[in-house]
């Protein structure tokens, strides 16, 4: 009995240890396989960021900026229009135009992890800019970038702070465990040869009053017409506040006063709710009717959100022939489907006014871009210290 069950233990001992051998083999082998892919697609994100790169002339920062960073891993920040399918699809699908990081962040372990930050480079102007976070590699030993530049003599370099071109190449290494032969890749950067845009792309016919006061001016209206139908829309959200509500209420006075006899006018300001002028229908260009509509454009306030909708159903009810929608925020882009609803024949004219620096290539801007674009109108930026007052002289 006694040698039987030796016998029994030795062989049992050798059967759990050729399984336990077998079991951490399997874990091994899953474990690599799993960092393998995990290392492919790591650089299958880069190898698309860096093909979508582009940049402007008059650049922001973070256009294309490569570094070295914390505990010798490099960092890699760019603009780039990634593709359809690419990493944050669900929380930025409707923004391909992104500006993208790849950094080395360390772990409570006491290791690194190589993350993927995006943002919405036409990001919605009135709110807080999404970071959307994405663990490519929840550990890595190694993260390497060289860039290349034009020239056949041209040398890798780790760096690249260059504001007036892009590298031809980009080299990345990655490692996720130590003592491993780091997994390379060269990647092209195709928009280091193209014709870079001067500023931010227009749409449509786009008028820069850069330079102009606005409030003097007022909209560029049609001076041949009389018989025109024209509708103001202005935004009195909560950060039009203070000179900017100032300067609209200004020129639309004194478009007012421009207008031929014989042509009629109405305005809506709007936040999340429309508030139309005290008129049940749209009244002559008066100096009577000018003088008590004045009143009670001194009675509006700046406060709440942005939502044109509300106004744009009251203003085409009017059947005009030609709207003005002046706004400084983001607002849904579902206002585009609703202007071609209201008006699906083109038959009236829709201008678009861009207020403040802050709508500048973002989204609020391509979305006022479109609409004029769409509808037989104009686009304008008004340049907001254009309208400042000037300083008092000192004393």
């Amino acid at each position: 009995m006694l040698v039987a069950v030796a016998i029994l233990a030795l062989v049992m001992t050798m059967v759990f240890g050729v399984f336990g051998s077998l079991l951490t083999a399997t874990r091994t082998g899953v474990e690599t396989a799993d960092n393998t892919q995990r290392e492919r697609m790591a650089l299958r994100a880069m190898a698309d960021a860096l093909a979508g790169a582009s940049w402007y002339r008059q650049r922001g920062p973070g256009h294309f900026i490569a570094e070295q960073g914390a505990k010798g891993f490099s960092q890699l920040e760019l603009v780039t229009r990634v593709p359809p399918g690419f990493w944050g699809e669900r929380a930025l699908g409707q923004s391909p135009l992104r500006r993208v990081r790849f950094i080395v962040e360390p772990t409570p372990e006491g290791g690194h992890q190589l993350v993927l930050q995006q943002e919405a480079l036409l990001a919605d102007t009135n709110s807080v800019t999404h970071i959307h976070r994405t663990v490519l590699l929840p550990q890595v030993t190694q993260f390497l970038i060289n860039l290349r530049p034009h020239g056949a003599d041209a040398q890798w370099q780790p760096v690249w702070d260059s504001t007036n071109a892009l590298p031809r190449l980009a080299r990345v290494e990655l490692a996720t465990r130590e003592k491993q032969t780091p997994r390379a890749k060269e990647m092209a950067i195709y928009a280091n040869a193209t014709s870079h845009a001067a500023g931010t792309p227009g749409i449509g016919a786009t008028t820069n009053v850069a330079g102009v006061v606005f409030g003097e001016g007022g909209f560029n209206l049609d001076k041949a017409s009389s018989d025109g139908r024209l509708i103001f829309l202005i935004d009195k959200s909560g950060s039009m506040r203070g000179e900017r509500l100032a300067v609209a209420k200004k020129a639309l006075m004194n478009t007012l006063q421009q207008m031929e006899e014989g042509s009629k006018f109405y305005i809506y300001f709007f936040n999340r709710e429309a508030d139309a002028m005290p008129a049940s229908a749209m009244l002559d260009a008066s100096p009577d009717n000018i003088n008590r509509m004045a009143e009670w454009l001194g009675t509006r306030d700046a406060q709440g959100g942005t939502d044109p909708i509300p106004a744009l159903n009251g203003a085409f009810d009017h059947e005009p022939t030609e709207i003005w929608l002046l706004t400084d925020g983001q607002f849904h882009p579902k206002v585009m489907d609703t202007v071609n609803k209201l008006n699906p024949g083109k038959d009236i004219k829709v201008n678009t006014l861009g207020l403040g620096d802050e709508i500048r290539g973002r989204r609020g801007e391509a979305l006022l871009m479109i609409i004029a674009k769409e509808n037989g109108g104009t686009y304008t930026y008004v340049n907001p210290e254009a309208n400042a007052p000037e300083p008092a002289p000192q004393k």
